[in-house]
């Protein structure tokens, strides 16, 4: 079971639809086309994921090695040709840093044009920014590479442990999930040193951070694994919080909670929105309960916008309030 689900969680997302939310509307990059806002334009050929930034967005093609950018509001567009493999990005302010896997190089692109790159360990999987600094975690070797933009090169690098499906950072901490081990690995950005490991469920493989609120998405318990509360994340970890709440989950015991395996877990607000890849299928979920919102939906093809959530199915964009 648990090798199944780490295949899965490695592969390459070739979807052919992705949708975003910007700040000028729904973004839906589909059958080579992208539209937002009412423009449509000129898209890539495989939309693998979208980079969304203050006016800009960026749709990756990570087979053809394409990256389609987009001014928002001046409504231009243009097609960059990169390095192998982008996978993910980012923007800050105006400039667009893409990761790319196979090539194990972050690039950066400015708004006039202006391209550089650097070279990062091997199987860069993750990439994440905070207070104008980059983290790249590299999956083969465990590795958290610490990024400046300003200088644009490596500062610090944490030794780690390899193979961890999700990485995310609040500011403050970052957090590493780790399947197999069913572990969540902290360390701070401070000092780029490790917290400490915790148990966490059964195959965790996705982790959702919003405000004081945790969720991390475990297909093998069908369950979305829950921290809410007032406590920051630190204090959580420090007291061992996230262990003891951990072994209790949403909806306490109830087996039917969910009827199908979470692997991807969404929170914006009071909004959470757990997703199952294998069917397709979009839940709406509280303490109490969880409801489908939509099946037959693509790894991808969703998000969550400021007043519910937006999504591609059968050639048409729906869109559904949550509040």
């Amino acid at each position: 079971m648990k090798r199944a689900l780490l295949l899965l969680l490695f592969a390459l997302p070739l979807a052919a639809q992705q949708v975003a939310s910007t700040s000028r509307g729904v973004l839906v990059a589909h059958d080579g086309v992208i539209e937002v806002g009412g423009w449509k334009t000129d898209g890539v050929a495989n939309a693998t994921g979208v980079v969304v930034g203050e006016d800009r967005a960026a749709v990756l093609d990570a087979i053809a090695n394409r990256v389609r950018i987009l001014d928002l509001e001046k409504r231009v567009a243009e097609t960059k040709t990169v390095n192998e493999t982008p996978i993910a990005g980012v923007f800050i302010g105006s400039t667009l840093y893409i990761l790319e896997r196979d090539a194990r190089a972050l690039e950066r692109i400015g708004a006039d044009g202006a391209r550089a790159s650097i070279q990062t360990a091997a199987d860069p999987a993750f990439l994440r920014q905070a207070n104008g600094i980059l983290y790249v975690y590299c999956r083969a070797p465990g590795n958290v590479q610490e990024i400046p933009t300003d200088t644009f090169a490596v500062r610090r690098t944490l030794l780690t442990k390899p193979f961890a499906s999700d990485f995310e950072i609040d500011g403050t901490n970052g957090y590493l999930v780790y399947p197999r081990a069913a572990q969540i690995r902290s360390f701070t950005l401070a000092t780029m040193a490790a917290i400490e490991d915790q148990e966490a469920g059964a195959v965790p493989v996705d982790l959702a951070l919003a405000g004081s609120t945790l969720a991390l998405a475990d297909p093998s318990a069908k369950r979305v694994w829950m921290i809410e509360g007032e406590q920051s994340f630190t204090q959580a970890f420090a007291r061992g919080f996230l262990r003891g709440l951990l072994g209790i989950g949403l909806l306490g015991n109830r087996d039917s909670a969910f009827p199908t395996g979470i692997d991807k877990v969404l929170v914006r607000g009071s909004m959470r929105v757990a997703y199952d890849s294998s069917s397709g299928t979009l839940y709406r979920f509280t303490k109490a309960d969880a409801a489908v919102i939509a099946t037959g939906v693509a790894p991808g093809a969703f998000a969550l916008t400021p007043d519910g959530i937006a999504f591609w199915r059968n050639g048409m964009l729906v869109a559904q309030k949550l509040n």
